[in-house]
């Protein structure tokens, strides 16, 4: 590797431009950078690109909004070749929108493309009006290949779901929402975590994937992030070499949020209540979700809840922790219920009709009720874990590096604020495993070098929250008058 690496730096093979008229043009010289992005809460990568144009491109070359673009980069040193091969990025992009146009003079301007996976816009218009059969798993790759025009060879990554013999009337909906009705309802056969914890996404070096989230806690990338100095690496081959040293560190940090409590509570990530009810036999369900059952069971990022779940009574009342001579009414106050037991901050209310055909028999038959539940979990189980995946979120910039994909668990080495100059000193709270859910990476084709956004979550802490109470043995506060 030669000394002069520039952390970030990366390889343009092509950035070519593809009308609807099947002509061609290299677009390298024009792109000032680009935007790629990719989320587990969103199905399809999408991305932007930044035009400066001396050729007035949208009326010489014809565009109409039917564009091709195609995107192809690779890290430039740091790896091996086979790594290179299997880690480069090279999509063909649909350009779905030319904004934010900027004339500068007479003879150029500035634009930006607005690009997404070319699948988008099948899945959002293609439609099934039929009865579908068989394991959730299989009936969405199904339908993706058979209407939306996917490509077997794309499903990087697909697990297989439970039961087998699912069947639903899909109501001419589109395949966008067949997608969402399945990630909300399925569940993984080796899950032993949240139920119904099942996401779908598209990576950039790879393809789409159909993974739970216990799945994901377990996808552990190899390589630590540090945040060190900015000068601190010396710029030698060993120390420069881009898995282990420059594209490895953390340039910069941004915490959104910590946690968000009342949130939390009322979107049900601690607590809630599902009620079912079946008009035909007048019978209803109810179904109870709580933190600490979920945390007991399954694969977790770290394996301890971000909240305290023992004597939360001591923790949370009030006029024991606040003196009450400096807000006198605070008594007045009970607060005194774990938040893993307030079930009735989220009730969701719904009906269900299971025995709609059966005959007479069947309705009297116990056995047969039995076997067809209204109760399940599943739907509380999953909005917790949303809810969760919002609390404690971090965003960190890296150098650009084309081996990471969202649905990866990532660790960090992150420095306590508490002692300035000691890289050494973890921070409790914020070092440690976390799954990525977001990238974005930023490229800029002048210095032909980028760098990742990566938002990251914790649903669990690494360390169990200390259950001390320090004000335990503090004196009572004095009486007033």
């Amino acid at each position: 590797m030669s000394a002069n690496y520039v952390a970030g730096e990366f390889t343009i093979d092509s950035f070519t431009l593809v009308n609807q008229y099947n002509e061609s043009l290299d677009l390298t010289n024009m792109v000032m950078g680009f935007k790629l992005y990719e989320s587990i809460f969103n199905k399809f990568v999408t991305g932007e690109v930044s035009i400066y144009d001396g050729l007035n491109l949208p009326k010489n070359f014809r565009m109409t909004g039917q564009e091709f673009i195609r995107i192809a980069i690779r890290q430039k040193e740091g790896i091996d070749e086979e790594a290179e091969e299997k880690f480069s990025i090279d999509k063909t992009f649909r350009i779905y929108k030319l904004d934010n146009i900027n004339r500068l003079d007479e003879l150029t301007q500035t634009y930006v493309f607005r690009i997404c996976d070319p699948r988008m816009f099948y899945a959002r218009r293609k439609r099934i009006s039929q009865t579908l059969r068989g394991r959730y798993d299989q009936i969405l790759q199904n339908a993706l290949v058979d209407v939306g025009k996917f490509k077997p060879a794309e499903f990087d990554a697909w697990e297989k779901t439970v039961p087998e013999n699912k069947q639903f009337i899909c109501p001419n909906w589109t395949i966008s929402q067949l997608i969402d009705y399945i990630v909300n309802n399925s569940q993984t056969s080796d899950s032993h975590g949240y139920k119904n914890g099942m996401f779908f996404y598209q990576t950039l070096n790879g393809g789409f994937r159909f993974l739970s989230f216990d799945t994901m806690a377990g996808m552990e990338f190899p390589l630590k992030f540090t945040m060190t100095p900015r000068n601190s690496v010396e710029t030698s081959d060993e120390n420069i070499n881009a898995p282990t040293g420059l594209n490895t560190v953390i340039t910069y940090i941004k915490k959104p949020q910590m946690f968000d409590t009342l949130q939390g509570t009322v979107g049900g990530a601690y607590a809630s209540t599902l009620k079912v009810y079946d008009p035909l036999r007048k019978l209803e369900e109810i179904t109870t979700y709580d933190l600490e059952s979920a945390i007991e069971k399954g694969e977790h990022i770290s394996g301890h809840p971000m909240l305290f779940v023992d004597d939360m009574e001591r923790v949370l009342r009030p006029n024991e922790l606040i003196d009450a001579q400096i807000s006198p009414t605070i008594d007045e106050i009970d607060v005194d219920i774990k938040p893993t037991e307030e079930f009735d901050s989220l009730i969701i209310n719904d009906y269900h009709t299971p025995h709609s055909f059966d005959n007479a028999e069947n309705l009297s038959d116990p056995e047969v009720f039995e076997a067809r539940k209204l109760k399940d979990s599943g739907t509380l189980e999953r909005r917790a874990l949303l809810e969760i995946l919002q609390q404690n979120r971090i965003t960190v910039t890296i150098p650009l590096r084309t081996d990471l994909t969202v649905g990866m668990i990532i660790n960090l080495a992150i420095p306590t604020p508490e002692v300035p100059g000691e890289g050494d000193k973890a921070d409790k709270v914020d070092d440690g495993r976390y799954l990525i859910t977001d990238i974005q990476m930023d490229g800029n084709l002048q210095t032909k070098s980028g760098v990742l956004n990566i938002e990251c979550v914790k649903e669990s802490y690494s360390q169990k929250i200390e259950t001390a109470k320090p004000l335990e043995d503090a004196p009572p506060p004095e009486e007033t008058h």
